[in-house]
């Protein structure tokens, strides 16, 4: 009887051993070709001064060794079209309305597997301060408040003030103040040191806009890590921007100075498609 448990003992080490040999080979011998895409995408809401409002969802598809077949890509339930291919990248989205606040999974089917991220679009939300109107003074202190976002992880506040002022001698320039940062706060206050240098004696006239952008996934930021798992990496985000406050600076002017929201927009929107290449370097 002993004996015959020492065998059955042994025998159950040996398929132990075996299965962990099986797997160890499994793994150390994937196909050589074997790649993982990167994937970028985002949806983005944006509201414009003329209370017009832009929707965009966009998804890319990446692998500098070649994709080896068309990826599938899922929102939620829904196939999204393809608008853009080579060998290497193919691009999806469109122009459509979507729901704000709630949760949304993007899903990526390609010849390796599966990769997926998961987001939830910001709600819609306004910007409370500076009032509409306002003329920002050079004794002023800027206070820029908004109300909070549902589902929001985080908001990119961008300000850009211009204006044309008389130093000390009596001459007349033109001063540009920008700013763009992330917080998590509702509120950004701005000192009036920061906008007005002490050269500046006196302020002609000028403006300024504030944009909010409330952000779901990982902020812009060097250092963050992606959202997206499975047999894929890369970055997903959801982004919801109501529309601009714009004031004046010493005076009201007749001609904007400042750059308008539609700008603006552009140029995160093209950051963000640009983040693909800066990761695949």
């Amino acid at each position: 009887m002993d004996g015959l448990r020492q065998t059955q003992k042994t025998i159950g080490v040996f398929f132990r051993i075996a299965a962990c040999l099986l797997i160890f080979l499994s793994r150390g011998c994937r196909n050589p070709n074997y790649s993982e895409p990167m994937i970028n995408g985002y949806l983005y809401r944006g509201e414009y001064y003329d209370y017009s409002v832009d929707y965009e969802r966009f998804v890319q598809v990446i692998d500098n060794r070649g994709l080896r077949m068309v990826p599938v890509v899922w929102l939620n339930d829904e196939t999204l079209d393809v608008f853009y291919y080579t060998w290497t990248e193919y691009r999806y989205g469109d122009t459509l309305k979507f729901a704000v606040n709630c949760p949304y999974r993007l899903l990526v089917e390609h010849y390796w597997g599966k990769a997926n991220a998961r987001v939830t679009m910001p709600g819609n939300f306004s910007i409370i301060t500076p009032p509409e109107g306002y003329i920002l003074d050079l004794d002023s202190t800027l206070c820029i408040s908004w109300h909070s976002s549902a589902g929001a992880e985080w908001y990119q506040v961008e300000l850009v003030i211009d204006y044309e002022y008389r130093d000390s001698t009596g001459g007349e320039d033109d001063y540009t103040f920008s700013l763009d940062t992330i917080i998590k706060d509702t509120f950004l206050i701005v000192p009036r040191e920061r906008v007005f240098p002490n050269n500046v004696m006196d302020v002609i006239e000028g403006d300024g806009s504030a944009m909010i952008m409330a952000g779901c996934g990982p902020a812009i930021e060097p250092g963050d890590k992606g959202n997206v798992s499975g047999a894929g990496f890369g970055f997903f985000n959801a982004l919801n921007e109501p529309r601009e406050k714009y004031f004046y600076v010493g005076a009201p002017i007749s001609v904007r100075r400042c750059p308008d929201m539609l700008d603006a927009r552009e140029q995160r929107l093209n950051g963000l498609r640009r983040r693909s290449a800066a990761l695949l370097k």
